[in-house]
């Protein structure tokens, strides 16, 4: 098959060659697309150049009659301005046509507080997409930058001129020991808080002060840190079988308390300022529908 080039076609007259070889009538094809029939009878005698052959010949009773290079154009015509018809509409909304993989990166805690109810609503409603959960690396947002994730879900707080990012919700903290401790059937001090053995969740190296850590030193005070961690819910389940306390976000916390009978939570006993979790993404996915519809599910 020769090769054609495309650049020295016109493709307008695809649209005028479909009405000719349906109508089989110069006159009927123009008003269908909204041309005068002079108009049409030009397109005509040009599609005839373009494709070698006269495509309609006279027949009876006033119409043509498509010849055998006609009768062959016809069905893959059809095709093809469907699939440009497609091409340019607006991409489907219909979760239920959602197709491919949306990638998350985020801590366990998101995971855990955030991330299963969402879950469910996809599982639901959008069965045809896969999310691919990935452990999000200190406060990293390259992987956004990247086009290696579609979301991330973090108290990292930064602003950047390529990411979008959405408060999904404000946290404060609470103090999580195990049921059993000395301690947990009384409202902690803040000498006693100070003093207690902490198990701390750490995500970078070397290790910072984290929020707390931060809060407590502006006013010269410092926890007793003995453990160190990257996981959230690996340091609740170091306190629940050891004499160690471990300073959560309330909301896992909580959740924590609910699943094992063997945590117990306290109010922290320093006003320490709330935080945010957001939600990040890139400004290349603000008006990609299956994000867009990704990002509702989150503040549903």
């Amino acid at each position: 098959m020769r090769e054609v080039n495309l650049g020295s076609l016109d493709l307008n007259l695809l649209v005028p060659l479909k009405a000719l070889l349906e109508e089989g009538h110069v006159t009927q094809a123009a008003e269908k697309v909204g041309l005068s029939q002079p108009a049409m009878s030009r397109a005509l005698q040009r599609l005839r150049v373009m494709f070698g052959d006269p495509l309609l010949v006279r027949g009876s009773g006033g119409r043509m009659t498509r010849t055998a290079r006609g009768n062959e154009l016809l069905k893959p015509l059809l095709d093809v301005l469907h699939e440009v018809s497609h091409l340019i509409a607006s991409p489907s909304v219909d979760p239920a046509d959602m197709r491919g993989e949306v990638v998350i990166a985020s801590r366990d805690y998101e995971m855990a507080a955030l991330m299963p109810s969402m879950i469910a609503r996809v599982s639901k409603e959008a069965p045809g997409l896969t999310l691919s959960l990935r452990p999000l690396v200190g406060d990293d947002l390259s992987p956004l930058e990247e086009n290696r994730v579609d979301f991330v879900v973090a108290g990292t707080d930064r602003s950047l001129a390529t990411l979008t990012r959405r408060t999904l919700l404000r946290e404060t903290f609470v103090c999580v020991l195990a049921s059993d401790h000395e301690l947990a059937q009384e409202p902690l001090t803040l000498e006693n808080y100070l003093a207690m053995k902490h198990c701390v969740v750490s995500f970078s190296e070397p290790h910072t002060p984290g929020f707390v850590d931060r809060f407590l030193a502006e006013r010269g005070q410092k926890r007793n840190i003995r453990v160190r961690v990257p996981y959230f819910l690996a340091a609740a389940q170091i306190v629940a079988n050891s004499d160690l306390v471990v300073t959560l976000p309330r909301q896992l916390g909580l959740h924590l308390e609910q699943q094992q009978s063997n945590l117990k939570t306290l109010p922290l006993p320093v006003e320490v300022p709330p935080f945010s979790i957001f939600l990040y993404w890139h400004i290349r996915n603000q008006l990609n529908p299956i994000h867009s519809w990704l990002r509702d599910l989150f503040f549903a």
